[in-house]
């Protein structure tokens, strides 16, 4: 059986990694590099280990609101150790406002600097050196299936998520009298992942278990994207896989949690963005008059229609006598002024109107128009997975995808969206909100 030398991780455990370097470097800076006087001396040690992990929170919410964690096919990156160190500055902020709050009194300046520059390179250098061992021993993959399905499954994945080597197969489908040259190919190879047909396969279970048992994963080309590219695509899809699909986020106490957050969320955001929203419709009237917000029909849970609020961005009367139009970048009837509320998503502010009475979520699949949707689901039957679930000011297609502005484009979005339909969770959730204020400073749309 080969042993898999790769070292490409996963995010959540690229993340823990990093939060054991940011709670030992607090350890070792206050208990080794420090006067007798420092503040985080004279707590408690169990006092002191707490303050270390709050310290590692900081650092890991921080450094994913500043992209710190995403993944680069670049061995060093001047942005990545500016990431790092931007991380371990707000962290360590954040550590010097808690202690101070807690104790009443200040971390020492030197000890601060310490702790700034330790994180900041270390979890810098950890993070270049994964990345240098994960380019030097990539996935060896082998993909048994056509050569056109083959090609687009190449083309989708992700170059950030991680290193591919393709190992190209001697045929494109499974025969049976070469089962031993398969497997011997993929031994010579030292093949990690085999993908082959998900639907009426010829493969029996025994066979499986040979390649297994010589340490090949084999996926099918649904399960390979959806691990290795965080989505899945609608045409990969039977009912086999919606009877199969578990909504986790249909649990009572998750939905109540998740409703209780949404709750909270929104009343805090409305609260703090009252001057924005004053501001941007003041913005508004004097660029193109009133009025300042601007109502649409979208399609909610399970395809109920409700009134969705937003400022409003486009000219007056932007679709009179053309109907439902396809959003897209650059549209033309958006206003001077609506440009830079896209951008900042400003204009999205009150949807958390939407969220407190209980149409939307804060994060979920982004809500249509219902004149759009007649054309999109006749094209895409898995359409309508989307509303199983509440629609959301943000959503993982939102993040991770452009515009929707025709019916391929919709498709892809559709990917993401089934994604975080079979796979939501608070974690999940968190990722997405974090990766949108992220996108805020970046002015995404």
């Amino acid at each position: 059986m080969q042993v898999s030398e790769h070292w490409n991780l996963g995010k959540i455990s690229k993340m823990l990694l990093c939060l054991v370097i940011c709670i030992t470097s607090c350890l070792v800076v206050t208990l080794f590099f420090s006067p007798q006087s420092e503040t985080l001396l004279q707590v408690s040690p169990e006092r002191l280990f707490l303050y270390s992990v709050a310290f590692g929170c900081l650092f890991l919410v921080s450094g994913e609101m500043f992209g710190l964690f995403e993944n680069s096919i670049r061995k060093i990156s001047g942005k990545k150790a500016l990431q790092a160190l931007f991380s371990s500055a707000v962290s360590n902020f954040g550590l010097l406002v808690l202690v101070w709050s807690i104790e009443f009194d200040f971390i020492g300046r030197l000890a601060i600097l310490k702790m700034l520059i330790s994180t900041g390179l270390g979890t810098f250098i950890f993070l270049n050196m994964l990345n240098s061992l994960s380019n030097r021993n990539p996935w060896r993959v082998m993909a048994l299936i056509d050569s056109c399905r083959r090609k687009k499954i190449v083309e989708g994945t992700d170059p950030n998520f991680s290193a591919f080597e393709w190992i190209e197969p001697k045929t494109e489908s499974f025969q049976k009298e070469k089962f031993d040259s398969l497997l011997d190919d993929c031994r010579k190879n030292k093949v990690e992942i085999l993908i082959i047909e998900g639907k009426d396969s010829e493969f029996k279970e025994a066979q499986i278990m040979d390649f297994l048992a010589s340490g090949v994963r084999v996926m099918f080309p649904t399960d390979f994207v959806e691990t290795f590219c965080r989505k899945i695509p609608s045409t990969d899809l039977d009912h086999r896989w919606l009877a199969r699909l578990n909504l986790k986020q249909r649990d009572p106490l998750l939905r109540r949690i998740k409703r209780l957050i949404d709750l909270l969320l929104s009343i805090f955001g409305l609260v703090i963005s009252l001057p924005i929203l004053f501001l941007a419709g003041l913005a508004i009237v004097l660029d193109s008059g009133f009025p300042v917000f601007f109502c649409q029909t979208r399609s909610g849970l399970l395809g109920r229609s409700y009134k969705l609020f937003k400022l409003r961005t486009m000219k007056q009367k932007a679709e009179q006598g053309g109907g439902a139009q396809w959003a897209k970048e650059g549209d033309e009837r958006v206003t001077f002024v609506g440009r830079f509320l896209r951008r900042t998503r400003i204009d999205e502010i009150p949807q958390f109107w939407n969220v407190i009475k209980g149409e939307m979520s804060i994060v979920g699949p982004r809500p249509e128009r219902p004149e759009l949707e007649e054309a999109i689901e006749a094209h895409l039957p898995y359409w309508k997975c989307r509303y199983l679930l509440k629609p959301g000011v943000t959503g993982w297609a939102q993040i991770r995808f452009k515009y929707a502005s025709d019916l391929k484009s919709s498709e892809e979005k559709l990917a993401y969206d089934l994604y975080y339909v079979k796979n939501a969770s608070f974690f999940l959730d968190l990722e997405i909100i974090l990766s949108t204020l992220r996108s805020l400073t970046q002015g995404s749309r």
